[in-house]
């Protein structure tokens, strides 16, 4: 693939290994956005024609600004990616636990090791913007004592060593990520089998579950629900739904039924299911 690929955080982020597994290479070229936001802006702008946004983490939840993000620049999703995080202690070559004075990267990373790091409480623990870029501070200033926790891919492109391996505290430890793009794109109707979309319904009784008995009618899955504010109203929700079908015509009768008991309802993606738990390796 010789597409520009938009990721939230610096080379070698869990981002980057997600968008690797997605497109089986481990050779992308990727564009660092600072943000979810500057993300957004670079799909947006064009100035990428493609981005992997992480969606929700298994242990930490949903990431609701991202569902906001995905809304209001009209996004089309065109895949998902589950990718096993797996934290490491890094340093430069020749450190050991020991020899370590602080450890630091991104606060959710941080949050997800306590229990190694309880283990060795000389090191202090440091916030950061981003897993990789510690990684990568640590290598290009030299510093000696401090080390980092981020991803293999991170360790082998700064060059460092990776002290312990799979230090989070939980194993079962997924995030999942959104293929996005600015524009629609033609799909196969016989390889789709998931779809994501968004809605508003009144606020009054019963208005919901009308949307809830359409789909259930069809016989099809909910994967998803998530609710988030409608800016500027008090107690008005946007409602983002994940459906599960086996047939794409199932999914077409929702929609079509959806218009009659919706305010508002847009199709963000049609796509295919990912698998959790595959095994398969980083590129």
């Amino acid at each position: 693939m010789d597409k520009t690929i938009a990721i939230q955080g610096y080379r070698g982020c869990f981002h980057q290994e997600a968008a690797a597994k997605y497109f089986n290479s481990t050779d992308l070229s990727v564009l660092e956005c600072d943000t979810f936001n500057k993300l957004g802006e670079a799909i947006s702008d064009e100035v990428a024609p493609i981005g992997i946004m992480a969606i929700e983490n298994s242990i930490a939840g949903s990431i609701i600004q991202n569902y906001r993000i995905l809304r209001e620049n009209d996004f089309t999703i065109v895949g998902e990616v589950f990718l096993r995080i797996v934290h490491n202690l890094m340093a430069l070559p020749g450190e050991n636990i020991q020899s370590l004075k602080e450890a630091s990267s991104h606060p959710m990373a941080i949050n997800q090791c306590l229990h190694f790091f309880k283990q060795h409480p000389h090191i202090k623990l440091v916030e950061s913007n981003d897993t990789a870029l510690s990684a990568k501070l640590v290598s290009e200033n030299g510093l000696e004592g401090y080390g980092a926790i981020a991803s293999k891919t991170a360790a082998k492109l700064y060059g460092l060593e990776i002290l312990n391996e799979g230090i989070e505290t939980s194993k079962i430890n997924y995030t999942r990520f959104f293929i996005i793009q600015k524009n629609e794109c033609v799909i196969n109707h016989d390889e789709v089998n998931k779809a994501s979309i968004y809605l508003r319904v009144l606020d009054k009784p019963g208005c919901l579950l009308k949307v809830l008995k359409i789909i259930e009618d069809q016989n099809t899955n909910i994967s998803k629900l998530q609710s988030y504010p409608v800016l500027g109203k008090v107690s008005e929700y946007f409602f983002h739904l994940d459906l599960e079908f086996t047939h794409y015509l199932q999914y077409r009768n929702i929609m079509d039924k959806l218009q009659d008991v919706t305010m508002e309802l847009k199709e963000l993606g049609s796509y295919k299911k990912a698998k959790v738990y595959d095994n398969q390796p980083v590129g």
